[in-house]
């Protein structure tokens, strides 16, 4: 009877009513203190920053209510404006809480001098290599009457002799002048269809000439699958371009372009079979 009468008692519901009262302002202020400090559902989505000089990056960060903070100078890269933005993170597109750093990485405004390596006399090959490894650009080569074939006589940037030794800003383009050898010798024409804009290049110089005229097909779509697709000298096995002669070439990122002339260039046996097929019975 005493535990009926307990159980009916005003006492006992008055505590079980204080009980989840205070179980229910514990539970809604714990969880207002999460949301606040967790900024539940305050998202901002990161910009793009990238080639933006700091003060713009600054504003574009401070109108997201996001804090700008200089992570680190890289070397300088010739590709992106001076003091501008190369790197970030997050990255763009990334959603992050109002008030979180973002880390950026800028391009110095100064680029760091390089001393032009020791060249005379090297081959063209090692030449290529050894300024390219410092961060040069190889420009234009230019044959002249000399014994030693492809052996550096002499150093340009903009046309100009300079010594070795002489510092310039990465990415400067070198020119080297070669020797042409004894005679007066010919070279095969390197086949550059189906070739990238830079890859081409590099079959050039190995091959000891000149990219002249680069024409872009006017209808191109997509510049991430541009190609050669016709080049002037045309492609010869037999030799045929003097060294430091200019090339001129075609892109397009429509392959339908290309001559399909590919086979005899890769395969030379396979075009001698064709020729001696062809050739009229005596």
């Amino acid at each position: 009877m005493k535990l009926f009468r307990f159980i009916k008692s005003k006492t006992l519901w008055a505590n079980v009513l204080l009980i989840v009262v205070a179980c229910a302002l514990i539970f809604w202020g714990v969880n207002s203190w999460l949301s606040s400090y967790t900024r539940h559902g305050d998202n901002i989505v990161v910009p793009n920053l990238s080639r933006m000089d700091y003060d713009e990056a600054v504003t574009a960060l401070e109108q997201r209510e996001l804090v700008a903070e200089i992570m680190d100078t890289s070397e300088f890269d010739p590709e992106f404006p001076r003091g501008s933005i190369i790197n970030q993170y997050p990255e763009d597109g990334a959603t992050v809480k109002k008030g979180r750093p973002i880390r950026l990485t800028i391009n110095p405004l100064k680029a760091r001098k390089i001393e032009i390596p020791q060249l005379i006399e090297k081959t063209k090959r090692r030449a290529i290599y050894d300024l390219e490894s410092k961060g040069f650009k190889v420009g234009e080569l230019t044959y002249v009457p000399y014994i030693g074939k492809d052996v550096v006589v002499d150093i340009k940037v903009n046309g100009q002799s300079v010594k070795e030794k002489e510092k310039f800003e990465k990415g400067t383009t070198i020119e080297l002048v070669l020797g042409q050898g004894l005679g007066n010798e010919l070279s095969p024409m390197p086949y550059l269809r189906h070739l990238a804009l830079e890859e081409a290049k590099q079959l050039l110089l190995e091959a000891s000439l000149n990219l002249g005229s680069v024409i872009y097909d006017e209808e191109i779509k997509d510049s991430s699958l541009i190609v050669v697709y016709n080049q002037r000298p045309a492609p010869s096995l037999e030799p045929s371009v003097r060294p430091g002669a200019e090339v001129d070439i075609w892109l397009t990122d429509d392959y339908t372009k290309i001559p399909n002339d590919s086979l005899q260039f890769l395969h030379p046996e396979i075009a001698d079979s064709l020729n001696n097929a062809a050739a009229p019975t005596p």
